[in-house]
């Protein structure tokens, strides 16, 4: 993290989002969310006392438009489903005057969930796809320019005022919808990717010239998924290397290939196969399941056999015959594919959990108050704890030099001061793996907990809270400042 902020990676990227939202802003806005394989176009109705109404239509992405080599297919199925949408709202298009020329259009949030390098709040650079897709034409270009070439073209009174990244959306929506005195410090999505975003002292993103004021923030963009794609800590299996060779990226995004979504199923698939040539289980699966077949296996899988439990074998054994066409499956079958499943999940669980530590660390908030400075609190503590030591030590000297002590009583005990804050460390979350895995957070807070500077007593300040599709609204939340900076 220290690096990234330092020098020009392709990780801790700089958002150019300087403020967070209080709850207060107002306005409609437009917004597309591009991620995994879905695309959602959503009007958001900031109301502006944390709460929002939303409009959205969902299409998933057709196969041949997210691997192909010209970047049009993409941006011209975009342009399509958002001339769809106004012309399912007529309300909206009349209430702005969208169908008269000389009216001002509707502004728009751009979610691109792919990694970007942005130049300014609205502009950006794609620097390389994952989660499956590849489009050679689009590397180096930016994707607010794409976008708006096909909505120009279809004529639509749409403009695409900011790029956004669906971990620093989630963490807007999630500093939105929680008010004024929560101060989000993160968002961490773990869906078909998996990312973070957090906010960051301005004076600590190097890698941005010109970016001085000593108290202005950053939001970063970690881009996290591609953490020590050298290899150098991560864990490694022969499993793990059999997915990232068969993989569009390969040799990149080595943690999102063991943490999220897209990778959980596939790496469970090969691990039962390989079984099933080893003759290790009694069931048996025709040359139909998807036992078989690449990506045949969803990560749903996962946290329905984490759901059986081991308690309910019967069930478990339905669930592996239904999804994998198996016939057979004992008992103990059951138990080795569940074993399997709750190891790949824990895996990927304690991963995040040591990544979001690591955000916690850097952020200083553990030592900090909402607001960057010190916490009074934690100061005058260390100040009382500093005095007691040296009235015991005075003490010591003059029991050994005979003399007494002075005091006739010993010094009261320091007790633990409680912030008016109460120290709380608020983090948004999204996506479907934190959100309906049964232990997925439970093992996160275990990982985190054996971090030593963060430890049992940081852990159990960190809160966790759902801000489901956070990234749309956290797209319309950007296009608000950025009209407020234009007017």
């Amino acid at each position: 993290m220290k690096d990234g902020l330092a020098h020009q990676r392709v990780w801790q990227l700089p958002s150019y989002v300087r403020r967070v939202p209080t709850g207060g802003e107002k306005g409609k806005f437009l917004a597309v969310d591009l991620g995994g394989s879905n695309c959602r176009i959503c009007l958001v109705n900031l109301h502006g006392d944390s709460t929002f109404t939303t409009i959205q239509s969902k299409h998933s992405v057709p196969p041949g438009v997210m691997v192909n080599p010209s970047s049009r297919p993409l941006f011209d199925f975009i342009g399509h489903r958002i001339a769809d949408f106004l012309a399912t709202q007529p309300d909206l298009c009349s209430s702005r005057g969208l169908r008269n020329s000389n009216q001002q259009p509707y502004q728009l949030g751009f979610t691109f969930s792919f990694t970007c390098e942005q130049t300014s709040l609205a502009s950006g650079r794609l620097i390389h796809w994952d989660k499956g897709w590849d489009i050679p034409e689009a590397i180096g270009r930016d994707p607010c320019q794409m976008l708006q070439d096909a909505i120009d073209c279809l004529r639509l009174p749409v403009v695409v005022t900011v790029l956004a990244n669906d971990g620093v959306g989630t963490l807007l929506t999630r500093s939105y919808t929680s008010g004024p005195t929560a101060s989000t410090l993160a968002a961490i999505i773990f869906g078909t990717g998996t990312n973070a975003a957090y906010v960051e002292k301005l004076s600590n993103v190097r890698r941005v010239s010109g970016e001085t004021k000593p108290d202005g923030i950053m939001v970063m963009n970690t881009e996290w998924g591609c953490f020590d794609d050298q290899m150098e800590v991560l864990p490694r299996t022969s499993f793990d290397d059999e997915l990232d060779r068969a993989s569009a990226d390969s040799g990149t995004q080595m943690m999102e290939k063991r943490v999220s979504g897209l990778y959980l199923g596939e790496l469970l698939r090969l691990i039962i196969l390989d079984l099933l040539r080893g003759n290790a289980f009694t069931m048996t699966c025709s040359n139909a399941s998807r036992a078989f077949q690449r990506d045949g296996i969803d990560s749903s899988f996962l946290s329905e056999l984490a759901k059986a439990g081991r308690d309910h074998a019967e069930r478990a054994i339905q669930l592996i015959e239904d999804t994998l066409s198996a016939e057979n499956v004992s008992e103990a079958d059951a138990q080795a594919i569940q074993l399997i499943a709750t190891a790949i999940a824990r895996r990927a669980a304690r991963l995040a959990g040591a990544s979001l530590a690591s955000i916690i660390i850097q952020s200083g908030r553990l030592e900090m108050s909402p607001d960057g400075a010190p916490e009074p609190e934690y100061s005058m503590h260390r100040i009382q704890r500093f005095t007691s030591d040296m009235a015991l030590l005075w003490r010591r000297l003059l029991r050994l030099a005979g003399i007494g002590s002075p005091i006739g009583k010993p010094p009261v005990p320091i007790q633990p001061l409680k912030s008016k804050w109460d120290n709380i460390i608020d983090i948004g979350a999204d996506g479907s793996l934190i959100e309906f895995y049964p232990s997925f957070e439970t093992e996160m807070r275990g990982a985190m907990r054996d971090v030593p500077e963060v430890g049992p007593a940081g852990e159990q300040r960190v809160r966790i809270s759902m801000a489901k599709d956070g990234s749309g609204v956290g797209a319309a939340l950007m296009a608000q400042a950025a009209s407020e900076v234009e007017t």
